[in-house]
């Protein structure tokens, strides 16, 4: 009977969170909500599939062996590079081998791979041909224009401002709600490259971490065209574009590797730089409230637990049991003002005595996405240089795209709740 009510509260929770986005839109009678419902049953059903149908779950679950595969050949890799740092033989007698791991030489380079091998199966034009199938069914199904559902397929796939640059060609004549549709599936989705560095992070709490992984990333898109639409209604139907050539990232397959590597080390960087600044500051903050603020229940008042109270309601509504509903609300605001690899972090390191299965698996689709603010930042700022004459536009709907993929996620979460 318990599990039951948890799964209406997530039906609550859902509609609390499409009436949150309702208030927020600009222009309520221009709602297509027809193309939003449907966007909505395409992002519940995706959910469906992969808790009902065996055989579905199952070939997911197959992407955790290759994500260990290209683990298990990464760390080759920084093994020859960094010898005993990344997991190799120690030269030394260990006193603690659990305190052993370190996540920069481990965990991260994964990256580097993983980014390499995308640039390269885009130049062959199979991820390319992906995305394009994906955004055809989009523009079908949703009423979409083809730069639009070709920019929401390939947030899928490819990062924030990978995303943007697949329909550069086009920023010049997209509509106001297309950007925002474009900007808010980014924020809502995450790379290749940090879906195998989640799953690698999941895979010792979570065996089938793969499945959830892939499965969050592709509800998550859908869920994100449904916001933006409530958000930022189309003014008139679907505009038609002429097909454009792509624009052509790379002019060989070597060139491809190099620049793919470069890229990768871009972002390694950025992600050692931000765990690095993000926790000083959570620390700074911590440690400044521990002095100044009077403790509460016996313990240290600290910005973690403030924002859990705030955001304990939310999780409550979604489905999550109370007990768990402060380390959830933690969770979601270290995604939203830090960044989503922070949160996973924090995800991995709570036991199953601190959590319940089901909050785990929940989180896991809240925070399989970008929407953050320094993410928002760096999207803008890329899509600017493609773009200057959109520059405005895109710095105008920049705080709606964040609220449009970070709804998304918790309605993929909710989802989850009603059927787990």
């Amino acid at each position: 009977m318990e599990a039951y009510f948890e799964n209406v509260r997530s039906f609550v929770g859902i509609a609390f969170i499409l009436l949150v986005a309702w208030g927020c839109s600009s222009n309520r009678r221009a709602i297509p909500y027809r193309y939003v419902l449907i966007a909505l049953a395409i992002q519940a059903g995706i959910g469906i599939l992969v808790f009902t149908v065996p055989g579905l779950q199952d070939g997911l679950a197959g992407v955790t062996g290759i994500v260990s595969a290209l683990q298990a050949a990464t760390l080759e890799g920084t093994q020859f590079a960094f010898g005993h740092l990344a997991g190799g033989e120690a030269p030394y007698d260990q006193t603690r081998p659990e305190n052993s791991f370190i996540i920069v030489f481990q965990v991260l380079p994964m990256i580097l791979v993983v980014s390499t091998l995308a640039a390269i199966t885009w130049h062959w034009g199979i991820l390319e041909s992906i995305c394009r199938g994906l955004g055809y069914v989009f523009r079908r199904l949703l009423n979409l224009s083809g730069p639009a559902g070709l920019g929401a397929a390939s947030s899928v796939f490819l990062g924030m401002v990978e995303t943007p640059m697949v329909i550069r060609p086009y920023f010049n004549r997209l509509s106001r709600a297309d950007i925002l549709l474009v900007m808010s599936a980014a924020m809502a989705t995450v790379a290749g490259t940090m879906m195998a560095v989640y799953i690698a992070l999941l895979l010792p709490s979570v065996p089938d971490a793969g499945a959830h992984i892939i499965a969050a990333s592709f509800m998550s898109a859908p869920g994100a065209i449904a916001i933006a639409r409530i958000l930022e209604p189309p003014e008139a139907a679907a505009r038609h574009f002429e097909e454009q050539k792509m624009p052509k990232f790379y002019q060989s397959t070597m060139d491809a590797f190099m620049r793919g590597v470069q890229d990768g080390l871009s972002v390694f960087l950025s992600v050692i730089a931000m765990i690095i600044v993000s926790v000083a500051i959570i620390a700074l903050i911590d440690n400044t409230l521990a002095a100044f603020a009077p403790e509460i229940g016996g313990e240290a008042l600290s910005a973690g637990r403030i924002v859990g109270w705030l955001f304990s309601p939310i999780m409550f509504a979604m489905g999550i049991p109370w007990a768990d509903c402060m380390e959830a609300g933690q969770l979601l605001a270290t995604k939203l003002m830090l960044n989503e690899f922070l949160a996973f972090l924090d995800l991995t390191a709570m036991t199953d005595a601190e959590i319940a299965p089901r909050t785990r698996l929940i989180m896991i689709y809240v925070l399989c996405g970008f929407a953050n603010f320094s993410a928002l930042a760096i999207m803008i700022g890329g899509m600017s240089a493609m773009c200057p004459d959109r520059r405005d536009d895109f710095m105008q709907l920049g705080l709606k795209s964040l609220m449009g993929g970070f709804l998304a996620n918790m309605v993929s979460g909710a989802i989850v709740g009603t059927m787990f």
